[in-house]
């Protein structure tokens, strides 16, 4: 495989390969790239709901989505859609998040399929979390060794944001009481496959934390305080690695150390992206 870095912390290309015609040696290979590099980007592809579907088999199995309908006959697959008339709706995927971090295992993979881009805007960011692990001073990572973050989907699919999501005609996303659910994950987790340590954070989906000294919201060492210093932490600009679509790009990335944001800059032009994901285990630290 030919894998090209494009940046110093996360993410590579691969080029000269068919997604569609991988044997098992090379799905090995591709499985420790991304493992490894956290995003891979494989541009000039050209896959079918059923193609995308039928290479995420070969990642592991399916991975349930809550609260977004599928793909009418392609029950594993989303449409991730924004038409040119819905300039001020909101991005699918605006928000800082890593997918679905609210399920007791969350997705391993997100394999995401470039079908149409706008000419300039709807750019992908993602984040390192292990690299926002490893740049922890001592003191601190020993302190969030001991925390457990709250997950839940009430900020994004609850039924106070019903009206937000309607507002993409291309999508049918159906919030539910169930986006109240919590689920407890550590903090500081390990890679089931690289055994490298990570920051299991989003501000979307981690909606509190448990652990000592977080009694109370207030104070500078509380757990607001806490919390939003975990949000600026882990999305600062170090530790982060852009990609401008093109059509026909693929784009898989490891939701066990990564989190990433969508921007919604590209009013007026239309972006549709198909998206699959492959099952995980539980976090563990």
């Amino acid at each position: 495989m030919h894998l090209e870095r494009l940046t110093g912390v996360l993410g590579a290309r691969l080029v000269d390969v068919d997604l569609r015609s991988l044997d098992e040696a090379r799905v090995q290979e591709l499985r420790a790239a991304i493992c490894a590099h956290e995003v891979l980007v494989v541009p000039g592809q050209d896959l079918s709901p059923g193609d995308q579907t039928d290479f995420s088999h070969l990642m592991g199995p399916y991975s349930p989505v809550p609260f977004v309908q599928p793909v009418d006959g392609h029950p594993e697959v989303i449409r991730v859609v924004k038409e040119a008339t819905e300039s001020e709706a909101f991005n699918f995927g605006g928000v800082w998040h890593s997918d679905f971090s609210f399920l007791p295992a969350p997705p391993a993979f997100t394999v995401l399929h470039a079908i149409e881009v706008p000419d300039v805007g709807g750019d992908t960011v993602w984040a390192s979390m292990t690299a926002a692990h490893d740049a922890l001073d001592d003191a601190t990572r020993e302190r969030l060794d001991t925390v457990t973050a709250i997950h839940s989907a009430s900020a994004s699919y609850s039924p106070a944001q019903q009206g937000l999501h309607s507002q993409l005609s291309g999508m049918d996303i159906r919030t539910s009481d169930d986006a109240l659910e919590t689920e407890r994950h550590p903090l500081l987790c390990t890679h089931p496959e690289t055994g490298r340590r990570s920051l299991y954070f989003n501000g979307t989906y981690v909606r509190a934390l448990e652990g000592p000294g977080f009694e109370s919201e207030e104070g500078p060492n509380g757990e607001a305080a806490m919390m939003s210093w975990l949000h600026d932490w882990t999305t600062h600009i170090r530790f982060t690695f852009r990609h401008r679509w093109s059509a026909g790009d693929v784009v898989i990335w490891d939701n066990r150390s990564t989190q990433h944001v969508a921007l919604n800059d590209y009013g007026g032009q239309r972006r549709e992206m198909t998206r699959t994901t492959v099952a995980g285990s539980a976090p563990a630290a």
